[in-house]
């Protein structure tokens, strides 16, 4: 028999859980039944069951393969650059201690994450800017004038760099406190025994500190894969999938078929075969962090 404060705990859950059910659970089990569907604003009103004729669809389209291969090139720099990023300020920043710098760099590092995505990627997108932006004027004053070009449009190599460097070096707020907590606890006696050996601070760095923050890395690489896999706003609002289909992921193509081509049931497909790419994702951080246990 359930007790008064038992029940009163499940009664507190109810809320949580309606929440889950009505704003993750149906959207995903309604996305997935119109995947099965030719559902278009041609025939909104009576859309027809095709079977699994759309992800054939998109196993024949060069568009939707080419923008795997896009996606793949993007998610390469950003495990390069986030992960780079977030280790160096993590390791600066330890190294800084709880001193007057160190607390004003953790701040520095910190205060941006509370920055709405959308701001950022529009003061980026200024940034950038061909003719009055600052990166070209930037280069202008230095005399590199020869160096300015059209970073969003120029080509697929530029446009990429341009869109992964955003927010640099604030890029991965998340990730830089995970790699800071993984410094502050490693043993200080490992890395004295290292010293009186002898050991420079690169050896300790490379030798003790990398190794001993594996776990850190497996987990932060897991979750910059899957958040690559989810982001398309900053391709939408920064260059819409260009030039040509150059910086079109995935989660671009979905959302350009749902919502400006009308292919609802097309668009479902994909958001399907994302959605089982992150679940194989996160089944393998979960094994990762389980073995770690």
């Amino acid at each position: 028999m359930i007790k008064g404060n038992a029940w009163y705990s499940y009664l507190c859950l109810v809320p949580t859980f309606a929440f889950i059910g009505l704003f993750l659970v149906y959207p995903s089990l309604e996305a997935f039944r119109i995947s099965f569907l030719d559902w278009n604003m041609r025939n909104y009103m009576n859309p027809q069951f095709i079977g699994v004729d759309n992800y054939v669809t998109l196993l024949s389209d060069p568009v939707f393969l080419q923008s795997f291969l896009t996606l793949g090139y993007f998610l390469i720099w950003m495990l390069i650059i986030h992960q780079g990023a977030s280790i160096l300020g993590a390791y600066l920043i330890y190294l800084l201690g709880n001193g007057i710098a160190g607390r004003f760099m953790k701040t520095a590092f910190t205060v941006p994450m509370v920055i709405p995505g959308m701001v950022l990627t529009m003061f980026w997108l200024f940034f950038y800017e061909p003719n009055a932006g600052l990166l070209n004027y930037m280069l202008h004053s230095i005399g590199l004038g020869d160096w300015t070009r059209v970073w969003l449009g120029d080509s697929q190599l530029t446009a990429v760099m341009a869109i992964v460097m955003k927010g640099f070096p604030w890029i991965s707020g998340m990730g830089f406190l995970i790699y800071l907590a993984g410094f502050q606890s490693i043993d200080e006696s490992v890395k004295e025994a290292a010293q009186i050996d002898g050991a420079s601070r690169w050896k300790i760095f490379t030798r003790i500190d990398l190794p001993m923050l594996l776990p850190q890395i497996r987990l932060t690489t897991v979750l910059v894969l899957i958040g690559g896999i989810q982001q398309f706003s900053d391709q939408l609002i920064m260059t819409k999938g260009g030039p040509g289909y150059d910086t079109t992921v995935p989660g671009l193509l979905m959302y350009k078929n749902a919502f400006n081509y009308g292919q609802l049931g097309l668009g479902s497909a994909m958001g399907i075969v994302l959605f089982v790419i992150i679940m194989l994702l996160t089944i393998i951080n979960m094994r990762f962090m389980r073995d770690k246990s």
